[in-house]
């Protein structure tokens, strides 16, 4: 039986992978996930190669009183508002699509930048869930980490590829046949889309943010080039790991659930 091995979720895009033990998936994906990203001075978001620095910053977010918390790798906290009610503008996300973003007042600026050494702001997408890069949901299963730990020749932690759904199944890249087939996880009914085309991020230790493992180096060796779906940035193809889905039937997923195809 293929079951919810792990559940990842990141209110602040770039920051420390959660681990929560129950979700909500809607229309577009776990519910607050990547509501909120980090912008530079010139306004763009936070480049994939800079992201490894903001990994050990945790933030957390009471959505009923709409508060984050972040606590800081020295032990210091800082608390304050979520609302989006600064400045707002369009970034283009990384030649994907334009976002709109509306920048978070209160403490976040200065703790950010104090931190980064350089302004750094945080802001939230204006929409829900517009902040995911590709497609609302991205899982990965433990066979397929298992090969690619050989590959690596050492352990491999899932929150290197920040997916939302790591499925316990030991059969190595099954999910390479489950193309556009529906899948029931929990609540929720998501339909498989393709592989991830991969970047170096995952080369970031998922704590630490230092750069420790060779990751696409291991991918080149032993897995097929993966275009992004719908003609998404149209030639651009890199080796695949983990797998795009979409939402068909919002619903709560929780650890261990069962995972069944239904088609």
């Amino acid at each position: 039986m293929i079951t919810v091995a792990q559940i990842g979720q990141v209110f602040v895009k770039a920051t420390q992978f959660l681990h929560p033990e129950t979700v909500e998936i809607t229309p577009w994906g776990i519910r607050h996930d990547r509501d909120f990203l980090l912008a530079e001075a010139n306004d763009a978001f936070v480049n994939s190669e800079g992201h490894g620095q903001f990994f050990p910053l945790t933030f957390t977010l009471d959505a009923d009183a709409d508060t984050l918390r972040l606590d800081m790798p020295c032990g210091g906290v800082v608390e304050g508002p979520a609302a989006g009610t600064g400045r707002t503008w369009a970034v283009n996300q990384f030649g994907l699509r334009m976002l709109q973003v509306a920048e978070v007042e209160g403490p976040w600026a200065q703790a950010l930048s104090d931190f980064a050494g350089r302004p750094i702001r945080l802001v939230r997408s204006v929409r829900a869930g517009a902040g995911v890069d590709i497609m609302p949901i991205t899982f990965v299963t433990t066979g397929s980490l298992r090969r690619l730990e050989r590959a690596v020749g050492a352990p491999v932690d899932a929150a290197r590829f920040r997916p939302g759904l790591v499925l316990r199944n030991e059969i190595e890249h099954e999910e390479d046949g489950w193309e556009d087939r529906r899948m029931r996880i929990g609540d929720a009914v998501l339909k498989v889309r393709s592989p991830v085309p991969r970047c170096g991020i995952p080369g970031f230790n998922p704590v630490g943010g230092e750069r420790d493992q060779d990751i696409m180096k291991a991918l080149i060796r032993y897995r097929d080039k993966a275009a992004y779906p719908d003609g998404m940035l149209a030639g651009y193809e890199t080796p695949g790991f983990a797998t795009y889905a979409q939402v068909i039937e919002p619903g709560a997923v929780r650890l261990g659930d069962p995972v069944t195809l239904l088609d």
